[in-house]
């Protein structure tokens, strides 16, 4: 199998982030979200600490941002509650935070 992860384009988790921040420049939330949890579970088989804490400050982020401009949008803090749903960006926050946890475990 060939080494995809990088290419002319830079490197996967690179790219993963840049098309999750371009999705929710174009209010593509759920992309936004989607590509962040692909970053995610490649900085995980990387065994990138610093990638993983980068994953979750761009989730705040992007959740921050959603909340305070996409209200109604069913991704937001607001519509989720609203439905008595789950919010897939904290979920993926808790994801985060675990596999950092795992990590730090390994690396004892």
């Amino acid at each position: 199998m060939q080494d995809t992860s990088h290419s002319e384009y830079g490197d996967m988790y690179s790219r993963l982030i840049a098309i999750s921040q371009e999705a929710l420049e174009s209010a593509y939330y759920e992309t936004a979200y989607h590509a962040l949890c692909a970053a995610m579970h490649y900085a995980y088989i990387q065994s990138d600490e610093h990638r993983l804490e980068m994953v979750g400050q761009a989730a705040k982020a992007q959740l921050d941002w959603i909340d305070a401009n996409a209200k109604e949008h069913k991704m937001s803090t607001q519509s989720v509650m609203k439905r008595s749903g789950v919010n897939l960006y904290n979920s993926l926050l808790t994801q985060v935070h675990a596999d950092l946890v795992i990590l730090r475990q390994k690396k004892r």
